[in-house]
């Protein structure tokens, strides 16, 4: 295939993801779904991408196989199970690195909002999602224990929503996210940390371990 037709297909192919919400059932705080359904698909032969460009085209702006390709990256990735204790007495995880959980995440309240920093020092990914479904991405960072991410900015446009802050790396990957209660009713927050180690992903209650009052008080209900 001639790298126009290539070009033109993964464009069609790129356009009717950006089109597709679905998210990872469990991993969704570690990993942008669309980016990793593409990066999956243009690795794949010029046949194949062909093939999956006339699906897009066939089936207009909602792509049925999404979804397909979606659960199977995570499922390469999500080799063992989902412990959540975040409804239970019982903690999920007591450390983090080899440091307790309360002494391993740092909150600090500024003049404008919440910073958070871990106690650890390596090269990790970073996944952050805020305001409004917004996202970034920064690969190979520096991070040490004087490393802040600055999570609720009262300054900026938004800054009400829910948020979160994923740290990667390859032998450990973790997340402080303040989201739903998921009790069904609407209104409030809670800050949840998910710790994701050896294809296992530990979820828990952060109020279990430390006072987590700075992260949710004034996130919109």
């Amino acid at each position: 295939m001639n790298s126009i037709r290539r070009t033109r297909d993964i464009v069609s192919i790129k356009r009717t993801i950006a089109s597709n919400y679905d998210k990872f059932r469990s991993l969704s705080l570690f990993f942008h779904e669309r980016g990793a359904v593409l990066d999956k698909i243009v690795s794949l032969s010029d046949e194949e991408i062909a093939r999956i460009a006339n699906e897009c085209r066939e089936g207009g702006v909602r792509w049925r196989a999404f979804t397909k390709y979606m659960n199977k990256i995570e499922g390469a990735l999500l080799t063992g199970e989902v412990i959540d204790k975040s409804a239970d007495e019982e903690r999920a995880v007591e450390e983090i690195c080899g440091v307790p959980v309360q002494d391993f995440i740092k909150i600090k309240e500024t003049a404008s909002g919440v910073n958070l920093s871990f106690e650890t020092t390596g090269v990790y990914d970073i996944y952050a999602k805020m305001n409004r479904n917004g996202c970034f991405e920064v690969s190979g960072m520096n991070v040490t224990p004087a490393t802040e991410f600055t999570v609720v900015n009262e300054l900026n446009t938004f800054w009400e929503d829910r948020y979160s802050v994923a740290l990667k790396s390859d032998a450990v990957s973790f997340a402080v996210s303040v989201e739903d209660p998921k009790t069904g009713k609407k209104g409030g927050a809670l800050a949840r940390i998910y710790v994701f180690k050896d294809g296992n992903l530990y979820v828990d209650d952060l109020a279990k371990y430390m006072d987590t009052t700075a992260l949710t008080m004034w996130i919109a209900p």
